[in-house]
This record gives C-alpha cells, structure tokens and sequence, in this order.
C-alpha cells in the first residue's frame, strides 16, 4: 500500500491552489504580463551566443555563484560587491528572503493591491498578513501613516511594496519611502522591477540599514526568459542572504547574457525612452474615451479602469483584435480595472481603435 504523504507537506504549502498548466496563444498580442514590447536586441544575441560557444557546457560556472556579474552590477549601481545578491529572477529572491526571514505567525505588512507573490509566499511560510487599502480615490498614492502603524502594532518582521507599485503603476516619492523605513523594526522589502521606467534610482535608501532593493533584467534589458534578478542591500543582509540562494543560481547563459546586456546598457535605455512614450501615447488616446480612467503610471503598463463589466470588453479586444491584457481577476480591489502592457506601435493602435469602437 502506497503511504501517505501528504501530512508531511507543511500546511502553508498545502493550503495554495495547486498550479494549473496552460500556454499562451503565441497568436495573440500578448499585453498581459508586462513584459518588453522589442526582443533582446538581435546581434547582442549574436554576441551572447559566440561567448557561450566559447565556454565549456560541461563545467559548473567557475563560481557558485556569480561573481563577474555582481562585480559589474557593482560597479553600475555604485554599491560595493558585498552589497548585490544575484538570483534567477526577483520572484526566486523573494522567495529567498522571505524563507530567510519568516516564521510561522510573524507578520508581513503590505499595501493593497500590489505584487501577487509577496502575499503568496507569505501564506506559504504561515506569516500573518495585513494588508493596507490603497485607494483609486487619490491614485493609490502611498499611505505611508497607515503602514507604519500597521507595522508597529503588529512587529511586522518584513514591510514589502513595489516601487513603482506593481499592478497600479504608482510611482512613490523616496521620501516617503525613506520615512517608512526609519519608522519600522523590521525589514523594508521594495520591489524595483519597473524602476527605469520613472528613472527612479532608491539605492540612498540603503544607508538605512534595513532596506532590501530588488531589481530584474525581465523588463528593461527584454530578458524575461533569461531570468535574472538581483537584490541591493546592506553588506551584512546580503551576507545571509548569499546563504540561502542556491549553488550556481545562474545558468552560464544568463550570467553571459546578463553581462552582454549591461555592457550595452544604451541600448536599452533607447528601448525604454520608446516604451516610455508609447505609455504616454497610449494613456493620452484612452483617458479622453468616455467611461475610462487611465491611472498616471510609472512603469510600462497601464492600469485603466472602465465604467461597465469587463468581461464582454476583454472578450472583444480578444476576438475582434487579437489582443490579451490582464484581467485582474487576482486582485478583488481591481475588479473593475484591466491592466494594459505598453506593446509595439502597431499593437497600441490595435488597443486604442478596440476601445474607441467600445466606448465612443
């Protein structure tokens, strides 16, 4: 008789929805995860794959972890070596100061909505989690008051937030977020995925001592499907944090690719300021629309909210244009909102002629 097992599962991982299996329709316009509208630039590919012909695939990285990479992060951000931790993606970093740093009961504090993860890992390591209310009343601006108090009522071990707020696009003032960190006992977890958007830069928040800052390679260097991530904090958190990152957290390719792609920063500062004013483009065309409400965004999406149900809207866009934005059906506090991935110029269009034909 075959045991059972599944008593030894601990019950934070138990009680998440199990994963469901399904593939993006490469067919559609894909404007749903956030991801780069332009591919990692052709010949810095060409570039990536003759340094990896070069290397033997039979050997582990010469580190185990990867320091070349660091080092040059490093040097980019102007913090010391100690202070970067590179990981294969921030959703794997969050995973990793969360396992760090968590208990069963501790809380985690976080506003509402923001980056699905942060709650998913939480309950998976049984934190108590309270969430503060953003509110579309005043642009889901930062309540800062409220997060500290929730903070110190409760001990909260870790505070986490996205700067800019990911899925509203709200970008918050390093002052307020400063504010927030020298009130609280714990850590400060900000999430900087969408950081070059705003050309926002946080990392004088460091000097503070409890600030982790996480930053990705997915969305302006285009290398979603390389996963790279990494962490910016203080010499003696990213210590343990280097602890609990796996051996060899980079294959050889995204630890090339990586380096390819910041030596060619310019590039992809180029590809930004495009996106930047597709985003501008695009908001412009649909605030006007009757019935919509694009929020000031920060990243490269957008958050719009419509005054009648979604469902018939997306279902349109889908069939009549070939388009797939993100529903929000993850966020209770958005269900009247859809958000909208800034696409190609011709993918823009497609997007502003669908909801003229809906709304005007």
């Amino acid at each position: 008789m075959q045991k059972l097992t599944h008593d030894a599962i601990r019950p934070g991982v138990r009680a998440l929805p199990p994963l469901g299996r399904s593939l993006v329709d490469e067919s559609l316009h894909r404007l749903q995860w956030n991801e780069s509208p332009e591919d990692f630039p052709e010949e810095l590919k060409e570039e990536v794959l003759q340094r990896i012909a070069a290397l033997p695939w039979s050997r582990y990285p010469r580190g185990g972890r990867p320091w070349l990479l660091i080092d040059a992060l490093a040097a980019q951000m102007g913090v010391a070596p100690e202070q970067v931790v590179v990981s294969e993606g921030s959703a794997d970093l969050i995973k990793a100061f969360m396992a760090a740093t968590l208990r069963p009961g501790d809380t985690v504090v976080m506003p509402a909505p923001t980056f699905l993860l942060y709650r998913q890992n939480a309950r998976m390591h049984e934190a108590a989690i309270v969430e503060v209310p953003l509110s579309a009343a005043d642009g889901y601006a930062l309540p800062v008051d409220s997060l500290i108090a929730a903070a110190q009522d409760t001990q909260a071990r870790l505070v986490v937030m996205c700067a800019p707020n990911n899925p509203t696009g709200t970008v918050y003032a390093e002052a307020d977020i400063r504010r927030l960190s020298a009130a609280i006992s714990g850590l400060l977890v900000v999430d900087e995925a969408y950081a070059e958007f705003c050309d926002q830069d946080l990392t004088g928040l460091l000097d503070l001592g409890n600030v982790i800052l996480l930053r990705t390679f997915s969305k302006f260097y285009a290398m979603a499907g390389v996963r790279v991530g990494y962490a910016l904090t203080s010499p003696a958190l990213a210590a343990d944090l280097q602890k609990i990152i796996t051996v060899f957290p980079l294959s050889v390719f995204s630890e090339v690719a990586a380096q390819v792609a910041l030596e060619h920063r310019g590039r992809f500062l180029a590809l930004r300021d495009r996106v930047v004013a597709e985003r501008q483009r695009l908001a412009a065309a649909l605030a006007v629309l009757p019935g919509v409400q694009v929020f000031p965004s920060g990243a490269n999406f957008l958050l719009v909210q419509l005054d009648r149900p979604k469902t018939d809207i997306l279902h349109y866009l889908h069939h009549s244009h070939c388009l797939l934005l993100s529903d929000m059906a993850a966020y209770p506090e958005l269900s009247d909102c859809v958000r909208i991935s800034v696409g190609m110029p011709a993918q823009n269009d497609l997007v502003i002629q669908g909801f003229r034909e809906i709304f005007v």
